[in-house]
C-alpha cells in the first residue's frame, strides 16, 4: 500500500497541483527512520565537502547494476540536482563555447550554459516520441562543440533512449572529443518493459561521461535537496576546482540516503519502487490517452519519468497564455512545456514549440479532474 505525503505547501484549497516534479508518495518509511536514528545519534554537524564516506558507498553499490563500476571517490554529493548540473558544466565550459542540448530536454541545460556566457546548440528529437534522429546531431557539431548534455530518461518528453541511439551517440562524442553530462535522475521510472542504459557503460564512455544521479525523485524527498555528480577519476580535479559550494546535503539526509540507495539492492526497497513505478504507469496510460483524445491535442504516451507532454498549438494561443489561464480560470497548476526546448532560440522550429507539462504527481482521481477542467478550458479557445 502505497503511503501517500501531506499535500504540496504551494497548493491552495481546490487547486491541483501538477507543475512541479514532487511526487505525492511519502518518503519510505525506512528512509525516515533512518534519517531520525541518525539525528537522534548527534548527526547534525558540517559533512564532508565531497561527501559522508557511507552514502557515497551506497550509490557506488546501486549504480554498478548498470554495469558500470564506480569508486566511492568519484562520487560528489551535492545539495541536489540543480548545482550538481551546475558543477558539472562549470568545470569545463569557458565563454564562447558551445553546448549540444537535446531538444527538448531539462530547462537547466538552457540556463546554465548561457550563465556560464557558452552558446546553447538545440538538437532536434525529431523521430516519433521525441527520439533521436543521429544526422541532426551530426550536423550540429563544429568546433566550439564542448560538451553534449542529455536527460535519459528525459523530462519532458519521457523518452527512454535505446541502446542503439547511445550507441550512436557515444561514436560522435568519441570521435569528436567531447565530453558528455548524463542526467539519469529518472533511472527508476521506466516502463512498457524497457530498461536504462546507462551511456557510461558503453565502450570508450566511462572516462568521458559526467552521470548526474539523485534521491530526490527515487525516494520522493525532493525538499531534501540530495543529489551526486559521479566524475572519472581524471576529470574530477577540474569539476572540483570550479565548484560554486562545496556544501552539501545535512549529515543525516546522507545516511538516510544511504540507507535508500542500499535497500534498492534488496527486495524491500526493490519493491516499494516497483509499486510507485506501477502507479505512475497507471497514470500515464489513463492521462495520456485522455489529454490525446481531446480535440486539437496531441499527446504521445511517454516511455519514462512521470511528465506527460500534450502538444496544444492547434489552438493558436500562446502556451503562456495557456498555463497562466489554466491556473486562474481552472485551478490547475502546469508547467510551459517550451522552456524545456529550444524555443527561445529556434522559435517555432523546436520540437517543444506549442506544449504544455503536467507532472503525473497527483492520484488518478486528481488526474481526471484535472483533464476534465483542462478540457473545459480548450473548448473556450475554439
Amino acid at each position: 500500500m502505497i503511503e501517500r505525503s501531506a499535500k504540496h505547501y504551494s497548493v491552495n484549497p481546490g487547486e491541483i497541483y501538477l507543475s512541479g516534479g514532487d511526487p505525492n508518495f511519502a518518503t519510505p518509511a525506512h528512509i525516515r527512520d533512518a534519517a531520525i536514528k541518525a539525528i537522534l545519534e548527534g548527526y547534525t554537524h558540517y559533512a564532508p565537502s565531497q561527501g559522508i564516506p557511507e552514502c557515497q558507498e551506497a550509490v557506488a553499490n546501486y549504480y554498478s547494476k548498470y554495469g558500470v563500476d564506480y569508486d566511492p571517490s568519484q562520487i560528489h554529493i551535492t545539495s541536489g540536482g540543480g548545482l550538481a548540473l551546475y558543477h558539472a558544466m562549470a568545470g569545463f565550459l569557458e565563454p564562447g563555447d558551445e553546448v549540444l542540448t537535446f531538444d527538448p530536454s531539462y530547462t537547466a541545460n538552457y540556463s546554465y550554459p548561457r550563465a556560464l556566457e557558452a552558446t546553447v546548440v538545440p538538437i532536434p528529437l525529431t523521430e516519433p516520441g521525441f527520439h533521436l534522429n543521429v544526422e541532426e546531431l551530426k550536423k550540429r557539431i563544429s568546433k566550439k562543440s564542448k560538451l553534449l548534455m542529455m536527460t535519459n530518461p528525459c523530462n519532458p518528453s519521457g523518452t527512454v533512449f535505446t541502446r542503439d541511439e547511445l550507441k550512436a551517440v557515444s561514436d560522435l562524442i568519441i570521435d569528436n572529443d567531447l565530453l558528455l553530462v548524463s542526467d539519469e535522475f529518472y533511472s527508476e521510472y521506466v516502463y512498457d518493459g524497457r530498461k536504462h542504459v546507462a551511456i557510461s557503460s558503453l565502450d570508450g564512455m566511462k572516462d568521458r561521461t559526467i552521470v548526474i544521479l539523485g534521491g530526490t525523485k527515487i525516494f520522493a524527498f525532493t525538499g531534501w535537496r540530495m543529489a551526486c555528480i559521479i566524475t572519472p577519476k581524471d576529470l574530477y580535479p577540474k569539476v572540483r576546482s570550479k565548484m560554486v559550494c562545496r556544501i552539501g546535503p545535512a549529515t543525516f539526509i546522507q545516511r538516510a540516503a544511504a540507507v535508500g540507495f542500499n535497500a534498492l539492492t534488496e527486495s524491500y526497497g526493490a519493491g516499494v519502487m516497483k509499486e510507485w513505478r506501477d502507479e505512475f504507469d497507471k497514470r500515464r496510460l489513463f492521462f495520456c490517452k485522455r489529454m490525446d483524445d481531446i480535440e486539437g491535442v496531441s499527446c504521445h504516451t511517454f516511455e519514462g519519468a512521470f511528465y506527460a507532454y500534450p502538444d496544444v498549438s492547434s489552438f493558436g494561443v500562446p502556451v503562456e497564455k495557456i498555463v497562466q489561464e489554466l491556473g486562474e480560470k481552472e485551478h490547475v497548476r502546469i508547467a510551459n512545456g517550451e522552456r524545456f526546448g529550444g524555443v527561445s532560440i529556434v522559435g517555432k522550429e523546436s520540437p517543444a514549440w506549442g506544449h504544455i507539462r503536467p507532472c503525473l504527481v497527483q492520484d488518478l482521481d486528481d488526474l481526471e479532474e484535472a483533464a476534465n477542467r483542462i478540457e473545459r478550458y480548450l473548448k473556450t479557445l475554439k
